[in-house]
């Protein structure tokens, strides 16, 4: 990784699919390069923006100078084909061994600690000691 570039996202809503390669190009052309890509899937939209009630989803994780960030920002919105984008810093994840679902989300795992963990055993053990206590 180059020492003045910065892993930035870039959510967008297009008009068509195919307004994807246009972004990939802007991104070339600034010495950017796509570490993760999610292809631009349909989706229908909760309210109409100017005048489009379904558009085309997606993200990508880029290696960018700071220095483009405005051009890029700039391009994008005189891009007919962009309805909506978005470009943020994405938080830091730590690498760790996680499973993965099929569409790349991470499964999140939730373990009972055995130590706040009550059973009838320890309750019968704990019950004993108290009765133990008060003779």
């Amino acid at each position: 990784m180059k020492t003045d570039s910065k892993l930035y996202e870039i959510a967008f809503l297009l008009k068509d699919p195919e307004g994807e390669k246009d972004l990939v190009q802007i991104i070339a052309q600034h010495n950017g390069t796509i570490k993760v890509q999610q292809p631009a899937k349909a989706i229908r939209l909760a309210y109409p923006i100017t005048k489009h009630t379904s558009a085309y989803f997606g993200f990508m994780h880029c290696d960018l100078p700071a220095s483009a960030i405005e051009s890029i920002d700039r391009t994008l919105k005189l891009n007919k084909n962009v309805i909506r984008f978005l470009i943020v810093i994405p938080p830091l994840i730590k690498a760790s061994k996680t499973e993965r679902k099929s569409d790349g989300r991470r499964l999140v795992k939730k373990v009972a600690s055995t130590k706040s963990l009550l059973t009838n055993d320890v309750l019968e053990e704990k019950l004993a000691a108290l009765e133990n206590e008060s003779k």
